[in-house]
């Protein structure tokens, strides 16, 4: 299977999102449900600082990393996300993507 362009599919879904919000949990709503929208089930989410150690306060939040499946595929898709915060409204920037083939 061509990763790159599954990938590709998911990652417009997001941007087309504009996801954006008040908190990093806001945020992470948003991209959780795009990736559902996409096809994927979300299994794991970190919220992590900018030493990519998971956060004590969810305002310390730099990066958001999702592992998730699709239906019928044992592999384990990663997406990982830059959290930006311009006037106050954090938003997120796609970073990169990664599948562990099973």
């Amino acid at each position: 299977m061509d990763y790159s362009i599954e990938h590709a599919k998911v990652k417009e879904i997001v941007e087309k999102a504009q996801c954006s919000g008040g908190s990093p949990s806001d945020l992470l709503n948003c991209i959780t449900e795009q990736l559902k929208t996409a096809g994927y089930t979300p299994t794991t989410v970190q919220l992590l600082d900018s030493n990519v150690d998971p956060v004590e306060r969810p305002e310390q939040t730099r990066f958001i990393r999702i592992e998730a499946q699709r239906g019928g595929d044992k592999n384990i898709h990663i997406f990982t996300f830059a959290v930006l915060k311009p006037g106050g409204v954090y938003k997120a920037l796609w970073l990169q993507s990664a599948v562990v083939e099973k």
